[in-house]
């Protein structure tokens, strides 16, 4: 059987097949029969008789010879194929004989094409009978190979019988880690199913609305309970800044003015330097971090209260050029004196940096100021800065900004805006708008005045009322509307922003207002020129 494969074409080899499973080396023929030649795994002899061996040789020579008729047979086949339009078409068969046409070639005489279909025709059933039972074949070898597979299963697990609790222990391990990859699958998919998750996520319902109101008073006394770090080095810092009050006096003394900047409140240390001064010249202190300072007020009080003029007042700018045409007189009774301007940066003082720097440029006046915000040094211009004419110094101190931040309205059950809240509010309304603000204002600002009684000082009795029909028309006799359902529309816009409000007399008269004093709303009406 071994000489005859070796001779086989490959249309003959692929009738006999050669299987392999586990071990055992199976030799199927084309009629179905199944032999155990040899156990490679353990090379045991075979279980087959020589009768049968004998069987099997003879059945080997007759599937060779089919094989070669099967070959030759094939190759009339071919020849009979036609060549129609680019493509094969095998012969067909017709009543009383077969025609076979090829490319290039003509049926010659009725007899030799009666013959060459005869054989056709009993070759293709030969060949399709063998077809059958191939695929008869395949079926049989296919239940008898999974037969074999589970007896040699059952032979394997028989071997082994004295392990089969570890096996089995091994096995439940493995399926329980098998388990867990398949469900939650490798560590990196892991991670990005995690991350985009689409499961709704758990969010806390506790926000910053819900947490009770504090006072500015509660919040400084929490505050006052956090201990004071590195109490040495901050002591250290104090004292070798304190060794510059000498250098300070000099530079002030030369012509230059001063000017702090760094980290932490400067205030103290600066109110310190300023109480030595004082002793020298007079000294005068301008809080530049409150929101609601009035330059133009405290111009007036160094002209009338150091300098003792009693000349009318007038803008910022001319009280500045007042103040610095005393100094450059021959008969002033001060020599010089000392400005000292805690945050010159601050929101009031932005506007005024002109005025200021009037005040700096003359030799008799010595500024000193403070500086907090980082793009302080945009508000001068050239012109500006050579006017100051500053020395820098860093004066970083770590000490908390409490005093400059006490005026911040920080608390949640605050009911009136600030000032900066108020200009805010009226950066983003119209030039109309702002006009019906400013009426209001300074009618309030007015009465305040004429109204300076120690009765008024009381609280609730501060805040003067204008009556709603002589609001009315005041706006419109200045042409700020038309209608009195245009001034109730802005009206509505100030109420929703708690800039302006009003109450109802006990005569039922409509009265409004703006809930801020008369200092408040000065230095708005400044912040809005």
């Amino acid at each position: 059987m071994t000489g005859n494969s070796s001779k086989r074409t490959p249309q003959t080899a692929s009738r006999t097949r050669t299987r392999f499973d586990m071990g055992l080396t199976l030799s199927t023929t084309r009629a179905g029969r199944r032999t155990l030649l040899k156990d490679s795994a353990h090379d045991t002899p075979t279980r087959a008789s020589t009768t049968e061996i004998t069987d099997i040789l003879k059945l080997g020579a007759a599937v060779d010879a089919e094989d070669k008729e099967n070959s030759s047979e094939e190759g009339v086949h071919a020849a009979a194929g036609q060549e129609v339009y680019g493509f094969q078409r095998r012969a067909t068969r017709k009543r009383g004989g077969s025609s076979l046409r090829g490319t290039g070639r003509s049926v010659r005489g009725r007899r030799g094409g009666t013959a060459r279909g005869g054989a056709a025709r009993g070759s293709q059933e030969r060949a399709s009978k063998d077809a059958k039972e191939e695929e008869d074949d395949d079926d049989e070898d296919d239940e008898d190979d999974e037969e074999q597979v589970d007896d040699n299963n059952r032979s394997f697990d028989g071997r082994d019988g004295g392990s089969s609790d570890e096996a089995g222990d091994a096995d439940s391990g493995y399926k329980e880690q098998l388990d867990d990859f398949t469900h939650s699958g490798p560590a990196y998919e892991r991670y990005f199913e995690n991350l985009h998750s689409t499961k709704s996520q758990k969010t806390s319902d506790n926000t910053l609305s819900k947490l009770p109101p504090q006072t500015q008073a509660e919040s400084r006394a929490i505050l006052s309970k956090v201990p004071t770090k590195h109490k040495s080095e901050l002591a250290l810092l104090e004292s070798l800044h304190r060794r510059q009050f000498r250098q300070w006096y000099f530079e002030l003394t030369s012509g230059f003015n001063i000017v702090f900047y760094g980290y932490g409140s400067k205030r103290r240390l600066m109110n310190i330097f300023a109480a030595e001064l004082g002793s020298d010249a007079p000294v005068a202190i301008i809080n530049g971090y409150f929101p609601a300072l009035n330059l133009k007020q405290s111009l007036e009080k160094i002209a009338f209260e150091i300098l003792d003029l009693s000349i009318a007042s007038g803008s910022v700018a001319d009280l500045a050029s007042l103040i610095s045409g005393y100094f450059n007189s021959s008969s002033c009774a001060v020599d010089k004196m000392y400005i000292v301007v805690h945050n010159i940066d601050g929101p009031c003082l932005r506007k005024h940096q002109t005025s200021l720097a009037v005040l700096a440029s003359n030799p008799r006046i010595h500024l000193l100021a403070s500086i907090d915000h980082i793009e302080a040094p945009l508000i001068w211009d050239t012109s500006s800065i050579t006017r100051f004419n500053w020395t820098w110094h860093d004066l970083t101190t770590f000490e908390p900004y409490t005093v400059e931040t006490s005026y911040e309205n920080f608390t949640t059950e605050a009911k009136e805006l600030g000032p900066r809240g108020v200009l805010h509010v009226l950066a983003s309304l119209t030039e109309n708008a702002k006009g019906i603000f400013r009426i209001l204002a300074e009618y309030q600002i007015a009465e305040s005045v004429m109204d300076d009684t120690p009765e008024s000082q009381k609280a609730g009795s501060t805040i003067p009322e204008m009556p709603y029909n002589s609001y009315f028309t005041a706006c419109r006799d200045q042409f700020l509307v038309t209608s009195e359902m245009t001034f109730r529309s802005q009206l509505t816009e100030f109420r929703d922003h708690k800039v302006i409000q009003s109450r109802h007399a006990p005569d039922g008269t409509e009265l409004v207002f703006i809930p801020l004093n008369a200092a408040t709303l000065g230095t708005i009406l400044e912040g809005m020129d």
